[in-house]
């Protein structure tokens, strides 16, 4: 055994010498070999975390190491996982080991590639830095104070900022994205912690610290830019060495040698390479090259070393059209805000980053944009890989609130993914702003331009996706203003052109002035200086021309006040005017002034309408008179009185005249201007599309300019009960995301119960399996509109995963397909597709339609002449409508400029840039007739097809037809209760035996249709009606409108626990329709969720909500993709020995022009009438009791 013993301690010392000989070698290689830096990954789980709610742990030194309490963590991860709902002051510790460094003078360089937000960071008890920002990668040289061989102890201080100041660091005034605190739908909620690697570096003195490459397809030149850092204690003499290779395979192509003197610090290096006959990166062939500097000095063996891979692609906008190098695209896009389930930007699962790529590659998409936060580094090298565009942007980009520091955090921000991503040849534009109104951040991402182009002159640039700051065009372009150098307030205004200028809540009429007051209560003055003796005729209006104006206006003659009123203060309307006929004298004044009267600042901006006719029969009027060449103008002069009590004596003329221009949505790329060539939109609209909505979409266009629609989607409900499966699986129930699901999901089984929908459906997962079956037909009904349009050139589309609590995506947030989406979006996204359109949907046999035919052909079809065969088929299968015509696609002309007409569905025309080239638009109408139907009831197809020559996708769609005959008979009489002439004509027109409700005695039961407020004392109509019905009878409350009450909505519903009439109007953000197979719904589609095509005039946007559960739950509407919302469409409630019916579905307003209100009005009608032969019954003992608690009484 003895031997044995010793001769595994044998061994094992053998192995300790061999382990320790190749670790020597490693860190200390051979005289004369190269050795270049290291790079070793602190990722992983052996870091603790801990929180410090308290804010003390700089006080108590807590870097000395972890605190008790301290929980292990990953990194990178985030602290809410660890420690759920908490926000503030958290501490991360590790030790780690570092390795002798092999290099002369050399460094150890900590980098973090993020952390959010604040970081302090300690090393072995020495603060070695501070580092602000949520996004942006950063390091710090820990050389002196590191100790080789031994365990070193980092700690990281990290502040994940809340709404109440921690160090002066407030949430809202952070680059955030959208993080609110507390969590709520459609934010992300506050997260904050090491959210990317962390590296230590082991790196020679001499470095190359950035590499910056720009490649020109046109030349094959790659302008080149390395920042070299020297941290040694002296200048050294230094070869750099250039090269550029295939990425693929690495042999180089050319090389470039650079002798410099590098003084310490850092020193900048330009050259160039060439590449002859350079590939380009295209979408279909994402050819790449690496580009590799080196950097080594006289006498060293020790080398800095940086590469990268590039592109040679030319991106821009130009000729009405975006294009890829000289060739134009659609583009087509999605966002995606890189969120995940449990780690919100760190995903429990890297891939499914990468998935979210891969999914919208596969469905046709060219384009990803990251909204309001950079992708992750391995996202974009994903994208550079398969030919995907990336439109980027950064935290700052949305919701940053204004403060001291905004300007610093904004281009921090910014310029760190500029600096952090330029080289990807996939990234293409770089995006300033979402969603963002004027105001002081807008204003300085325009003027950032310039310095945005020191960094990067090589990409497109835009500026405010969906230009909520209305300075476009279309916006305040054509506004002139008096003001002070320094700021638009206080100041003196006039729209100056020929329409309505709506901007910031304020609407300028053509030609109308206005003033505004100051932020620190200085007065805006319009002052009016008499020319010479005589009486004044003097008439002053003043109006508020904003939303939320609260005023305080005055007309002083020579420092006395001779009128003062309020505007929407002090219960003051809107308006206040001023008439008066006064002497006056030569250098007389009058000033018309404006204040914040309530005392806070707003949009108080006020017009002022002043007329002055002088003893000289002259009139003088301010707004035509206005102009901002000069100050004092003539009789007319623009300025300020000081704050507080108006004092005339204060009085300051405004320095600064100008007139706003339009604020171009991009910058091409070489270029420092704001370019006013293409409108960028957000039109989100109401779901179900209605024709009108559909038409919209068809026709509306950028104000004369091409039209780029940057978002816009419909999604889909969440799926909670698969949402809790998951968290449950991971064992992370107690995550902030899966606690509100959670939340979500007790309010929908709770529904569920009290509504008894498992008549409908086999259980909740069938139910939330139907509703994200129902999104890929509405994904395609969209897209089929904008791209028969001819002025849009391209569509980002809301968005790419569910993200931020909702189902906006077209995956989960756990990146499982929702059903039938690829297969749509792949078919929508196609490049050559027919765009059909029938409208109306849902018609009576033997009307019209009207069939269209619209080509999308993305440069796919060639010139030339090709059949098409149109049909329109019925439920038989027997055809009513068979066409064959010829298309032809005419042959694309060289032009040096030009321009030409497209034809609108609308039927108007409009004129577009060109290219060098004749180019058609995207979209080319192809048909159109109004096409009679006489066939059966039941389901039609439009259809589209090429005879030959073209593979298009598309060319499918459905409508509706129902035949009059089939219209189930209603024979008993209806009482008709409200005054409804229309209601009443419609009725006596399509023969139902009808008569007016008659107060007093009730001899039998009746059938009580109400639609309208009753004629006369409301009170004691409602008491009758309800009576009646208590009695026997069955009323069918056709409108919610009827139960207004003064201000109550609800106030003479006839229930004790009345709820509410919840208004929901479904976007992108969906409720799910059902409605069960009732007699109300009999010859319907019914059983299920209520079909988009065939319902969608007739479903509304309110719902009963908050209720007693009712008898019968007949239709009702369900949100869960923002959060939850839920209520009730059709319902039945008994009462006494009658019932009545509530609905909001919207069937008053469809009759005749549409045949589902009838169908439903009569199987109402039918179905209240069930009972109808039975005697009345006795009112219940207790029934004054009940009219009270339904406060009748």
């Amino acid at each position: 055994m003895k031997r044995v013993v010793l001769s595994l301690v044998v061994a094992l010392l053998l192995v300790e010498t061999a382990l320790a000989q190749i670790d020597k070698a490693a860190t200390s290689p051979r005289p004369g070999q190269p050795v270049s830096s290291s790079v070793t990954s602190l990722d992983g789980d052996e870091w603790l975390l801990a929180t410090d709610p308290q804010n003390v742990g700089r006080e108590e030194k807590w870097w000395g190491g972890p605190r008790p309490d301290a929980k292990p963590t990953r990194v990178p991860w985030i602290i809410q996982e660890i420690f759920p709902g908490y926000h503030g002051v958290a501490w991360y510790w590790r030790d780690v080991k570092v390795l002798p460094n092999p290099h002369s003078q050399g460094r150890y360089v900590l980098r973090f590639w993020m952390v959010d937000y604040l970081a302090d960071v300690w090393m072995n008890g020495t603060h070695i830095g501070t580092h602000e920002g949520g996004e942006d990668m950063f390091t710090l040289d820990v050389t002196d104070v590191v100790k080789p061989g031994e365990d070193n102890r980092i700690a990281v201080r990290v502040l994940n900022p809340t709404d109440k100041p921690i160090d002066g660091i407030v949430l809202n005034q952070t680059p955030r994205r959208n993080k609110t605190a507390p969590y709520t739908p459609g934010s992300d909620f506050n997260y904050g912690g090491i959210t990317d690697c962390v590296e230590l570096l082991i790196t020679p003195a001499i470095r190359v610290e950035d590499l910056f490459v720009r490649p020109d397809p046109k030349t094959g030149v790659i302008r080149i830019r390395a920042n070299l850092h020297n941290a040694g204690k002296s200048a050294a003499k230094a070869e750099i060495l250039f090269t550029v290779a295939p990425a693929s395979s690495g042999q180089t192509l050319q090389m470039a040698v650079i002798e410099r003197e590098l003084p310490d610090g850092d020193t900048l290096i330009e050259t160039t390479l060439k590449v002859v006959d350079p590939r380009l990166w295209d979408l279909n062939n994402p050819y790449m090259y690496r580009v590799t500097a080196r950097v080594s000095t006289e006498g060293s063996d020790s080398f800095g070393e940086r590469s990268t891979r590039c592109g040679f692609r030319d991106f821009r906008f130009a000729g009405g059209a975006f294009r890829l190098n000289g060739r134009r695209i659609f583009l087509k896009g999605s966002h995606t805000g890189a969120d995940s389930p449990i780690g919100v930007r760190v995903p429990p699962d890297p891939d499914m980053l990468r998935r979210d790529l891969l999914n919208v590659k596969v469905m046709g998409f060219n384009m990803i944009r990251f909204i309001a936060g950079v992708g992750r580094r391995y996202q974009l090298d994903l994208c550079d890989e398969i030919g995907l565009l990336v439109y980027e942007e950064s935290f700052a980009g949305w919701l940053l609130g204004n403060s001291p520091h905004m300007t610093r955090r904004y281009n921090d921000s910014l310029f760190g993914m500029i600096r952090r991503d330029r080289n990807h040849p996939s990234v293409v534009i770089w995006g300033l702003l979402n969603e963002t109104s004027d105001g002081p951040v807008f204003r300085h991402a325009v003027e950032l331009l310039p310095e945005l182009r020191k960094i990067d002159d090589s990409r497109m640039v835009m500026l405010n996706s969906g230009r909520w700051d209305r300075q476009d065009a279309g916006g305040t372009a054509g506004l002139q203003l008096w003001q002070n150098p320094d700021r638009t307030d206080p100041c003196v205004n006039l729209n100056s052109t020929k329409r309505v200028i709506e901007a910031l809540g304020i609407t300028w009429q053509p030609g109308q002035m206005a003033f505004h007051p100051g932020r620190n209560g200085e007065h805006a003055v319009v002052r009016w200086t008499a020319p010479d003796d005589g009486d004044l005729e003097l008439s002053v209006a003043f109006n508020a021309i904003s939303r939320t104006a609260t005023t305080d206006v005055h007309v002083v003659h020579n420092g006395r006040p001779i009128f003062g009123g309020l505007i929407n203060v002090g219960g003051q309307g809107p308006e206040a005017r001023f008439e008066k006929t006064l002497p006056a004298k030569a250098g007389d004044t009058i000033d018309c002034i404006v204040g914040f009267g309530n005392g806070h600042y707003g949009a108080d901006t006020t017009s002022l309408a002043i007329t002055i006719k002088t003893a000289s029969g002259k009139t003088h009027n301010a707004a035509v008179d206005f102009t901002t060449e000069k100050n004092p103008n003539g009789p007319w002069s623009y300025g300020q009185l000081a704050p507080g009590k108006p004092d005339v004596a204060t009085f300051k003329l405004f320095p600064k005249g100008v007139t706003l221009r339009a604020i171009g949505s991009l910058s091409n790329p070489g270029s420092s201007e704001w370019e006013d060539v293409l409108a960028d939109e957000h039109p989100y609209r109401r779901v179900p599309h209605t024709a009108d909505i559909i038409q919209e979409f068809r026709t509306f266009d950028g104000n004369g300019k091409p039209l780029f629609i940057s978002e816009y989607g419909v999604g889909s409900a969440v799926d909670l009960v698969r949402l809790a499966r998951h968290y449950e699986q991971r064992g992370k129930t107690h995550c902030e995301d899966a606690r509100a699901y959670r939340g979500f999901l007790d309010q929908f089984l709770a529904d569920w119960e009290r509504w008894r929908l498992d008549d409908t459906f086999a259980g909740p997962e069938d139910y939330f399996r139907k509703c994200l079956d129902k999104m890929a037909d509405q994904r395609k009904l969209g897209i089929n509109a904008i791209r028969s349009n001819p002025a849009v050139v391209g569509y980002s589309l809301t968005g790419t995963q569910d993200q931020g609590l909702t189902a906006e995506g077209l995956t989960t947030t756990f990146r499982e397909l929702k059903p039938g989406t690829i297969d749509a979006l792949f078919d929508a996204f196609y490049p050559l597709r027919w765009c059909l359109f029938v409208e109306p949907v849902n018609i009576y046999r033997g009307s019209t339609v009207r069939l269209e035919a619209v080509l999308a052909n993305e440069d796919v079809l060639v010139s030339g002449e090709y059949p098409v065969r149109l049909q329109v088929v019925g439920p038989d299968g027997r055809r009513v409508f068979d066409r064959t015509i010829p298309l032809s696609i005419p042959k694309a002309e060289k032009k040096v400029t030009g321009t030409f007409s497209a034809k609108h569905p609308s039927g108007r025309s409009g004129k577009r840039c060109l290219s060098p080239f004749s180019e058609p638009p995207f979209a080319m109408p192809v048909f159109s007739e109004e096409v009679a139907v006489d066939g059966p009831s039941g389901k039609y197809r439009f259809l589209a097809t090429f005879q030959r020559g073209g593979a298009a996708s598309g060319g499918d769609v459905e409508f509706y037809v129902a035949d009059r005959a089939d219209m189930p008979p209603v024979e008993d009489e209806v009482v008709l209760w409200g005054k409804d002439d229309e209601l009443t004509a419609w009725l006596e027109k399509h023969g139902f035996q009808t008569r007016p409700f008659v107060p007093g005695k009730q001899t039998a039961r009746e059938v009580i249709l109400v639609s309208g407020q009753p004629p006369e004392n409301a009170a004691e109509a409602y008491g009758d009606l309800v009576r009646r019905i208590a009695r026997g009878s069955t009323a069918i409350f056709l409108t919610p409108a009827v139960f207004k009450k003064a201000d109550d909505t609800v106030g003479w519903l006839p229930l004790s626990d009345k709820g509410r009439l919840a208004p929901y109007r479904s976007w992108v953000y969906i409720k799910d329709e059902w409605a069960k197979e009732h007699a109300i719904f009999d010859g319907l589609p019914c059983g299920g969720l209520m079909d988009y095509t065939f319902y969608r005039e007739i479903i509304p946007d309110l719902m009963w909500s908050a209720q007693e559960p009712p008898a019968e739950a007949v239709a009702g509407g369900i949100n869960t993709s923002l959060g939850y919302v839920s209520g009730l469409l059709v319902s039945v409630h008994d009462l006494g020995a009658g019932r009545f019916f509530l609905n909001t579905l919207r069937i008053r307003d469809n009759l005749e022009k549409n045949p589902a209100a009838e169908r439903l009005l009569r199987n109402m009608l039918r179905y209240a009438a069930r009972d109808f032969d039975e005697p009345l019954a006795d009112l219940p003992a207790d029934f004054d009791s009940q009219l009270k608690a339904m406060g009748y009484q």
